[in-house]
């Protein structure tokens, strides 16, 4: 795996039709942490990850992973520099084998050695989707599926995993494992930027934090200190 690096989001404004939907977004992701971004639904927090992946292009402002402007680079240029993203909502391809889920997360590698290796480390994370490499992944549950998307964006081997809204549509159960699981791979060496409403959860592994609100940050922290922060309770309980 390749030196860590971290990331930095300076002023970033992102638009849709003209009306701004991130204003002067600052925040930046430590190497080897679990840094977390609060905020309930409408915040703008699916917006700031596509736009550091490209998807949403900032109107302004600068996005750099270690040496890396991502600010302007297509999606798969983002993803090539070593950043993968878990998507909201799991988005596996349901008539794909769970086998064949994996290995698109690792399409821009050309070495079948290389692939062999990565799919031996998601079965051992996940010894379940070893046992069902073979089955349609759109067969399995919520939880098989949530296991499928992590494991997918391992494969392209990322120095940066984003993950977002990991908790989403999963029990209680299955949410708590979830996490365990994130913070299992960020102690391999992964750093992680976790996108999250879900407060408890979120900040009990976390190591550091930002609340988003309409767009603006409107704390920063250690995940203790937004524990105790009344922004944090402001931004979600009013």
């Amino acid at each position: 795996m390749s030196a860590a690096a971290r990331l930095e989001v300076k002023d970033v404004y992102a638009a849709y039709d003209k009306a701004d939907v991130l204003e002067g977004v600052t925040l930046s992701v430590a190497p080897g942490s679990i840094t977390c971004l609060l905020g309930s639904n409408g915040s703008g927090k699916t917006t700031l990850i596509r736009t550091i992946l490209g998807l949403t292009p900032p109107r302004a402002g600068s996005i750099r992973f270690g040496d890396t402007e991502l600010a302007g680079l297509p999606t798969h240029k983002v993803v090539a520099a070593g950043i993968a993203c878990i998507p909201e909502g799991r988005k596996v391809f349901p008539k794909l084998t769970v086998e064949e889920n994996l290995r698109l997360g690792a399409y821009q590698e050309a070495a079948e050695a290389t692939v062999a290796a990565r799919l031996a480390h998601a079965y051992e994370i996940f010894p379940r989707l070893a046992e069902r490499r073979a089955q349609l992944a759109g067969t399995m549950s919520g939880g098989e599926q949530a296991m499928v998307s992590i494991g997918r964006g391992l494969m392209s081997a990322p120095r940066l995993l984003l993950v977002d809204e990991p908790s989403l549509g999963l029990s209680p159960l299955l949410v708590k494992e979830n996490f365990q699981i994130i913070r299992r791979i960020n102690e391999q060496g992964i750093t992680v930027f976790l996108v999250e409403q879900n407060v408890h959860q979120t900040l009990a592994i976390a190591h550091h934090g930002y609340v988003l609100q309409q767009g603006r940050v409107v704390a920063a922290g250690s995940a203790r200190e937004l524990a105790r922060d009344a922004a944090v309770h402001q931004a979600y309980f009013g």
